[in-house]
Order: structure tokens, then C-alpha cells, then sequence
């Protein structure tokens, strides 16, 4: 079901999303350079920036909002915070030319963000809001990739379940297990680097309280499960209103999933929500927007 259309000429590409524990749901909207809400009027993240790119988005154990946003003006890309009602502030700082994908928080509050133009996963502490390299490597990177926007994108989503960072590498089609290792209090280290899954091209991630995996896999305009015990279902197609599926997560009730409409030329961003059982009873319920 299709609960909310964006308008593709106005730049509003559905990229990514966060469910607020109260069943607001939350899109970044990734030209139009706004967080649209199914609780508030979108609102700009970045004011002085027009062209600042909004692409990540993830909520703290507060429950307040951080989006990734990319850009090469002075001030613009980093991790920003809404602070109040419209709104944002810089809250970690990031070199212009990162390429600041999935961002996602760890239960001790650590803040990790994925580059997917340099393959690199940043982080930043609790209690700091300075932006740290704190992996890299080939199986971040895109391979010698065609001229493609999506085949050509690095490490891009990013959950934390059962110990370790996942991640998705879109380019090379596979899904990354990085264990979590204490170090100094107050540090999270990588551990073991493990490839969990191959020859799914996927953008974003999330769990149940099972361990059934879900991608969103942009490329193929699918969405797909993955149980605990490896076995592949392909959930949802372009004819259940898919068009570049960009994010996903898990709620009470089934999945919702954005789409970007940027590829091809059917040009239908939208968010949709995809009504199954999952193993999650105390998820909330999403709040169904005013926008449809």
C-alpha cells in the first residue's frame, strides 16, 4: 500500500527513514534538501544551503532526529540534529568530499555513519560530536564501477543487531557482519569482519526481534527477506508501487519502505508500507500521514 507520493520534479526523492517512538514517521527527502513527517510539516535541515543533499536518518534512545546530509559549501555536510520544530543544527562536522550514506546509533549511544564514496564507516562517540574514521577497507569499497549511481555506491546502509554493525555494499552485492568490540570506555572497536551475504545489491537494512533480515534492494526494485537460516524471499515488486527502494524499517504490523524514483522512468517517490507478520509486538504502530 502506498500511503505517501512525493513530487520528483520538485526533488523530493524519498531516500530514507525513521520511525519516532511515538509511530511518527520520518523521510528524508534527498533533493529537496527537507525531513517530511507524517506528524509536522517538512522541514528544511539545511537553510543557508540549497543544494545540500539530505540522505541518512536515525533517531537516538531521546528519540531525537539525526539526517546525513552531503554537501560542499562551508558549514553543510556532516551529521545534523533537530533540536526544536523546524529546527536543525550541525551536530558532527564532515569533510566535504565524504559521501555520508546510512547512519544508525549503537545501545550505548555511538553514532555510526557510512561513506560510500570513499568506503569508509565514520563513528562518533557518546558524549563527542566529532566525526572519527573508524573502519575502511575493500569490502567497503565500490569496485571499478560503471557509470551507475547505484552499482557505483560503496558501503550505504547501516543497522546495529546481535553485537555487531551490518552493513550493506551495493556495488558488490553483499551484506557485511562487523562485530562490536569494547575498547577504551566510551570507544566501540571493529571486530571481525565477516560476509554474511552475497549476490543481493541491497541499499538498506533493518531486523525483527528474530533475526529475519529485510532488504531494500534498489536496483531491482524489490524488497527481500532473509531468514536466520539463509532462505530468500523476494516480498514486494515494483507492482506493489516499488520504484528504487532506498530504506526500510521494521514496524508493528510489517515493513515500511521508501522509494526514490530517480532511476528509469517511471520517477514515483513514495513511501509504502507492506502489511505482514513480524517478529516485533512492542514496535509502534506508524502514524498514517495527512499526505497521500
Amino acid at each position: 500500500m502506498i500511503l505517501a507520493t512525493f513530487d520528483h520534479g520538485a526533488g523530493e526523492l524519498a531516500e530514507n527513514i525513521a520511525v519516532l517512538a511515538d509511530g511518527t514517521i520520518c523521510v528524508t527527502l534527498l533533493l529537496a534538501g527537507t525531513v517530511w513527517s507524517s506528524g509536522w510539516e517538512p522541514e528544511r535541515v539545511v537553510p543557508h544551503a540549497a543544494d545540500a543533499l539530505v540522505v541518512g536518518l536515525a533517531a537516538d534512545a531521546e528519540d531525537r532526529l539525526y539526517a546525513a546530509v552531503r554537501g560542499t559549501a562551508e558549514g553543510v555536510a556532516g551529521i545534523w540534529r533537530r533540536e526544536a520544530p523546524g529546527h536543525w543544527v550541525r551536530f558532527a562536522a564532515a569533510q566535504a568530499r565524504a559521501g555520508l550514506n546510512g547512519i544508525t546509533f549503537a545501545a550505548d549511544g555511538t553514532l555510526f555513519a557510512a561513506d560510500s564514496v570513499n568506503g569508509e564507516i565514520l563513528c562518533c562517540a557518546p558524549g563527542d560530536d566529532t566525526l572519527r574514521r573508524w573502519l575502511g577497507g575493500e569490502r567497503l569499497l565500490e569496485p571499478l564501477a560503471p557509470d551507475d549511481p547505484v552499482l557505483s555506491t560503496g558501503v550505504n546502509g547501516l543497522k546495529v543487531w546481535d553485537g555487531a554493525l551490518w552493513a550493506t555494499n551495493t556495488a558488490q552485492g553483499t551484506v557485511l557482519r562487523i562485530a562490536l568490540d569494547d575498547g577504551r570506555p566510551g570507544e566501540v572497536r571493529p571486530g571481525e569482519v565477516r560476509q554474511a551475504h552475497t549476490g543481493i545489491p541491497a541499499d538498506d537494512l533493518a531486523f525483527d526481534a528474530s533475526g529475519t533480515l529485510y532488504l531494500a534492494v534498489h536496483p531491482h526494485d524489490t524488497v527481500v527477506r532473509v531468514t536466520p537460516d539463509g532462505a530468500k524471499t523476494v516480498l514486494a515488486t515494483e507492482a506493489d508501487g516499488l520504484d528504487g527502494p532506498t530504506a526500510i524499517a521494521v514496524v508493528a504490523g510489517g515493513l515500511l519502505v521508501t522509494s526514490l524514483g530517480m532511476l528509469g522512468s517511471r520517477h514515483r517517490p513514495s513511501l509504502v508500507r507492506l502489511d505482514l507478520e513480524v517478529a516485533d509486538p512492542a514496535l509502534p504502530r506508524p502514524r498514517v500521514p495527512r499526505r497521500a
